[in-house]
Order: structure tokens, then C-alpha cells, then sequence
């Protein structure tokens, strides 16, 4: 075991993962460094820690309080930092079945168990000190901003905070990795643990007012997601009840985690007879619909579009939908991001019709265009899924034995995950503009769904190039993260990026996020919606084209 963990350890060091998650926390800690007060989902009484829930920094809490006010301010990017351990881990396990390095490793007389035993620990013990030197800096950062050397109580309970955020994180990461084992798909199961504490969100911070009346079911199923500990602990919202659920849920969480991967590392190769055939399907599929009728631009998009509705993305994009109206309209209270622009324009992400100012109608509008930036992750779900049925089915390859050019193929794949993704996107626009009301003024909705319907698009391309351009989901992934993280670092450090510094100003507007807030804050922007989803679409397709091109004639 200590050699495992030891050559575990050497291949970490070796990997790329632990570049990016450098650079995500980095990011994360210019984030911080430069933004004022902010606070993410919100509920209760703001002065009293006992009668609050969620993350925030800052935040004036009387006189006398500024010890508390410091422990809030260092843990209150946890509603976000969480997302890089979580997908960097699982990246990580994929990484080891996918190059089947783990068939070699029993090849040679190893156990399974024993190969992910200390890859898990290695990997979580990295990530974990990565976390927590985070939050060191954030709080160091935090008392020099407010000019006060912590008190020994101050620290005392830092790392009591610290350590409880820690240890549901730690566990979240096992929950994460063992998903990743069942699954076979790190894309899938990214998404799946990024939509957990989406979940959480719904059912308890809407739910907080009243959460005691609610039904025993729902308050289980929101003690049972990481964001109830995280929101509270980050809250400082601590009492002896509360410490004993959060002992009880990292206890379950790992045991829960340790049956599944036992269970995952055990059961026999029908999970692999099982991939084969459903690849085979995939590309009987692609033949018999070739078979049918000529192999032109046209029927290579309508065997595209078949193939990607035999998967599971239809039904997981449903699902993801149900979610994001659910949020929309049930987190009434937060704006997740709010700035006013140098030019006065109040923007930024106000779901469930919380716009600071504005009619009726706006607040309506608002809810419906708050989804926006939960799209990004429909955009990872279609491209990472569509790359990697593409790869395991060998449609490519597949086009070119009947005669059709890599580039035609490519056209016509891109058309059919685009119609997939944007069919989707305008049946929720569509949903939640009756549910919200926002129907009443028709025209102007459907101009609004237009421009942030260009704006996904956009995002969609670029994901979509990195993928092929590296070759590898996890690429394209990784980038729609760094890329939206990165807009809203941008947006909250400066109300006029512009006037910062040029390389601001491109890192801005060369992100989706500026346009998203513009649109969220109820303000058309047309030509800027159109001219960057066009543009960026455009660039993205024909250097595809272009890659493409120059390989085949190597």
C-alpha cells in the first residue's frame, strides 16, 4: 500500500490535472482579492449567525464582530471552490480506466481495491490541502484588507470551520470517484455531482423560512446533499444538533461510497459487454440510416441526430431542465451576481424575480433569462457525451469508409448536436416564459431568447473545437469551467473592466459572462449577442475545418 500511494503520488505530479487545479484556485483567489462584499444564496437574519444560512464576505455584522466577520469571509467562496477538487478528482479516476492502467496493474498481480484505496487517498489528501490553503490566504487576505490581526479565538474557530467544510468535501470526493468507477463516463458523473449541490440549493436555502414544516422526506433529501453543511458551516450557523447530522452524514456518505466502489470493483465484465454492445448499436445504427439514403449533407445531420437521441442525453437534458426551472423559480431572494456597470446599467443574475428594480414584466424576464448560466453546463453535457459517443462508436471513420470527406462530417455532426442542444434550450425558455407570465409580451421575449440563444451557441462552439482539438472531453470540460469562472472573477472585480487594463477588458468580453449579465439585468443587446455568437461560432467551425483538413492531408 505505502508503494502504491507512493507511485500514485509520482503520477499526480505528473499529470496536468494538478496544473489546472492551481490555476482554478488562483483565479478563484483574484476573485476574492479584488471583489467587495458579495454573498451567494442567502437566507435568514444577515447580523445573526445562528439565524442564517450561505456564503458570504464582508458582511457587517455589528460592532465588536469582526472575528466572525473574517471566518465568514474565508470560507464564503466554498459555494464555488468546491467545483474543481470534485472535477479533477473524477477526471483522475476516468483517467486510469480509460488507459487501462488498471488491467495492467493486476496484470501484475494487484488488486483493484488496492490501486483505488491509494488513488483516492493520494488525490483527496492533494486536493484537500489545496482547499484549505485557500481558505488561509482568503482569511490572511481578508484581515489585512480589514487591517485586524485575528484573535486565538478567530483561529480556534477558522479550523473548526475549516475542518467540517473539509470533511464534507472529502466525502463528496468518494461519492464522486465511486460514480466515476459505475458509470465509465467522468463527463456524466462530473455532472451529476455538479448538479447535487445544485439540489441542495432548491431544497433547503428556498425552503429555509419554513423548513422545519416541511415534509420529513424533503428535509432528508436536503440533509443528504453537501450544500446543507456548506451553506451553515460557511453561516457559522453551528449548533450540537447540527455537529452530530454533519458527523453523521460524512460517516454514511463514506460508507454508502465504500459498498458502491466494492460493489463497482467486483461485478463481472457485463459492464464491458455491455459498452461493446451498445457501440455496435450506435454504429448499426449510423449504417442502416447511411443504407437508406445517400450520403450527403443532409442525411449525414438526420443519422447525427438519430444517433444522439438513442442515447441517454435526451433524458438527461429533461432532467437538467426540470432543475433549472425549479431553480429559477424557487430562489426568490439571491442574486447570485449583481454589479452596476460604469454607465449605471444594473446586470447580473437575479433568479426567481429578484431583480433589485425594474416592473413586473422585467422581473419575469429576469427569471426566465436566469437559466443562462446554468447553460454552460448543457453545453459540457451535449459536446463532452456527443465527442464520446462519436470516439467509442467510430463514426468518423465510419463516414469515410462510405465515401463522405471528414470536414462533410463534421458539418453535418455539428448541425445535429447544435439542434439537439438549442431544441432544448428554447423548449425551456418557452416553459418557464408561460409559467412566469413573461408570454404577455411576446415580441420581446422572443427577442430576448434570440440573443441568449447566440450566446449559448457560441459557448457551445468553443467547447466544441477543444474538444477536437485536443482530443479528449475532459479538455472541453475543464475549459467551459475555467472560461465562465473567469467571466464572473472579471465582472465582480471591476465595474468597468475597460478601464482596469486592456487584457481585462478582452478576458471580459471575450467570455460570455458580460453578455449574459447584460441580458439578466433585463437590457437588449442585439448586435453585441449576435456579432459574438456569429462570430465566435464562425472561428470556432472553420478552425475545426482547418485542423481537420491539415491532418488528413499529413
Amino acid at each position: 500500500m505505502p508503494m502504491q500511494a507512493k507511485a500514485e503520488g509520482v503520477k499526480l505530479f505528473h499529470a496536468k490535472a494538478q496544473l489546472w487545479a492551481l490555476l482554478g484556485f488562483v483565479l478563484m483567489l483574484l476573485w476574492f482579492a479584488n471583489s467587495g462584499t458579495m454573498y451567494f444564496m442567502v437566507a435568514g437574519d444577515l447580523l445573526n449567525p445562528l439565524d442564517s444560512i450561505g456564503f458570504f464576505k464582508d458582511v457587517a455584522m455589528g460592532s465588536g464582530r469582526s472575528g466572525l466577520q473574517l471566518v465568514r469571509s474565508s470560507q464564503s467562496l466554498t459555494v464555488f471552490s468546491w467545483l474543481i477538487p470534485v472535477n479533477l478528482c473524477v477526471a483522475q479516476f476516468a483517467s486510469e480506466r480509460r488507459v487501462r492502467t488498471d488491467e495492467l496493474f493486476v496484470s501484475h498481480g494487484g488488486r483493484l481495491s488496492t490501486l483505488y484505496r491509494a488513488k483516492f487517498g493520494v488525490v483527496c489528501g492533494f486536493y484537500l490541502l489545496l482547499q484549505l490553503a485557500f481558505y488561509g490566504i482568503c482569511i490572511t487576505i481578508t484581515a489585512i484588507q480589514m487591517g485586524i490581526a485575528p484573535a486565538l479565538g478567530t483561529v480556534l474557530l477558522f479550523c473548526a470551520v475549516s475542518v467540517g467544510n473539509l470533511l464534507v468535501l472529502g466525502a463528496f470526493l468518494a461519492l464522486a470517484s465511486v460514480l466515476t468507477l459505475w458509470m465509465k463516463n467522468h463527463a456524466a458523473a462530473a455532472l451529476v455531482t455538479s448538479i447535487l449541490p445544485l439540489a441542495g440549493v432548491l431544497l433547503y436555502q428556498v425552503q429555509y423560512e419554513d423548513f422545519s414544516t416541511q415534509p420529513l422526506l424533503i428535509q432528508l433529501a436536503a440533509k443528504a446533499m453537501p450544500t446543507y453543511y456548506w451553506s451553515r458551516l460557511c453561516a457559522l450557523n453551528i449548533t450540537p444538533q447540527f455537529c452530530v447530522e454533519l458527523v453523521a452524514w460524512v460517516i454514511v456518505a463514506l460508507a454508502v461510497a465504500a459498498g458502491l466502489g466494492w460493489m463497482a470493483l467486483h461485478r463481472p465484465d457485463a459492464g464491458k459487454q455491455r459498452s461493446a454492445r451498445k457501440a455496435h448499436a450506435v454504429l448499426r445504427r449510423r449504417e442502416k440510416s447511411a443504407a437508406r439514403q445517400e450520403m450527403h449533407r443532409a442525411s449525414t445531420f438526420s443519422a447525427a441526430l438519430y444517433a444522439l437521441c438513442c442515447t441517454r442525453l435526451p433524458g438527461m437534458l429533461a432532467l437538467f431542465g426540470l432543475l433549472c426551472m425549479a431553480f429559477a423559480l424557487g430562489v426568490s431572494e439571491s442574486s447570485i451576481v449583481d454589479a452596476t456597470w460604469a454607465d449605471g446599467r444594473r446586470v447580473g443574475i437575479f433568479p426567481g424575480g429578484s431583480l433589485p428594480v425594474g416592473s413586473a414584466a422585467d422581473a419575469a424576464l429576469g427569471t426566465v433569462l436566469s437559466v443562462g448560466i446554468l447553460a454552460w453546463i448543457a453545453v459540457i453535457l451535449v459536446a463532452v457525451m456527443a465527442f464520446h459517443q462519436n470516439k467509442t462508436a467510430g463514426a468518423a471513420r465510419l463516414a469515410v469508409a462510405y465515401g463522405v470527406s471528414r470536414v462533410r462530417y463534421m458539418v453535418g455532426s455539428f448541425a445535429a448536436e447544435t439542434i439537439m442542444l438549442q431544441g432544448w434550450y428554447m423548449v425551456l425558455y418557452f416553459l418557464l416564459s408561460v409559467v412566469t407570465g413573461s408570454l404577455s409580451q411576446p415580441g420581446r421575449t422572443a427577442f430576448f431568447w434570440m440573443q441568449s440563444a447566440w450566446i449559448l451557441q457560441a459557448s457551445y462552439a468553443a467547447v466544441w473545437l477543444v474538444c477536437r482539438l485536443c482530443g479528449s472531453e475532459l479538455a472541453g470540460a475543464t475549459f467551459c469551467f475555467v472560461v465562465t469562472l473567469a467571466g464572473v472573477i472579471v465582472s465582480v472585480s471591476a465595474s468597468d473592466p475597460a478601464a482596469v487594463s486592456p487584457l481585462s477588458a478582452l478576458l471580459f468580453y471575450a467570455t460570455p459572462m458580460p453578455y449574459w449579465l447584460a441580458l439578466g439585468g433585463g437590457h437588449s443587446i442585439p448586435w453585441q449577442a449576435v456579432g459574438y455568437g456569429a462570430g465566435v461560432t464562425a472561428l470556432c467551425l472553420a478552425a475545426a475545418l482547418a485542423i481537420t483538413t491539415v491532418r488528413d492531408v499529413e
